[in-house]
């Protein structure tokens, strides 16, 4: 897959999500396992974390430090990430999305997710499931409604397991626009 870029500006600062494996530094990753919000993970070796990013689909979150730059490790600084264990065709498991405290409440997960969903609709064109595993029902809504997704089970531990088809996150896609078009 050819590298993915998108850009916002919110409250006077400018965001960039990417598919650069280049621009997310390893120790950044290693330092979201650390974070007590990843309660699912352990920081893991730097090796571990090469082949994690190297074999999945991890669209990293960023603030642009120069906005008329072109995006380098230089300009930017990672602020998040969501990751996607994937074959690029027909499946993916979302899995790490993360965003450091003092970013979030900018509306940068939604869009983030969003940007996720473009790559799923845009990028593999035979996909088939969607599926996430969550153990907050507030997140679990929020996937819900931007994916379209089916609660397929509830453990005795609370942990949500959500699963979509193509044609689900295409329906949420509208329904989304629609929202957002009432909203402006």
């Amino acid at each position: 897959m050819e590298t993915r870029q998108w850009q916002q500006t919110v409250k006077g600062a400018t965001f960039l999500v990417s598919t650069s494996k280049d621009l997310l530094p390893h120790s950044f990753v290693q330092s979201v396992f650390e974070n007590p919000a990843v309660y699912w993970a352990k920081k893991p070796s730097q090796a571990t974390t090469k082949k994690l990013i190297d074999n999945s689909c991890t669209l990293g979150l960023y603030t642009i430090n120069e906005p008329t730059a072109v995006p380098a490790l230089e300009t930017t600084t990672p602020i998040g990430i969501a990751r996607m264990v994937t074959d690029y065709t027909t499946f993916a498991y979302l899995t790490d999305v993360f965003i450091i405290d003092e970013f979030r409440r900018f509306g940068l997960g939604k869009w983030l997710i969003r940007c996720c969903r473009e790559v799923i609709l845009e990028e593999m064109e035979d996909f088939r499931w969607l599926l996430l595993f969550t153990g907050n029902e507030q997140h679990a809504h929020m996937y819900q409604r931007e994916f379209g997704m089916q609660q397929l089970g509830r453990s005795p531990t609370g942990l949500f397991s959500l699963g979509a088809k193509r044609e689900q996150i295409e329906a949420a896609v509208l329904s989304c626009s629609k929202k957002d078009s009432n909203i402006e």
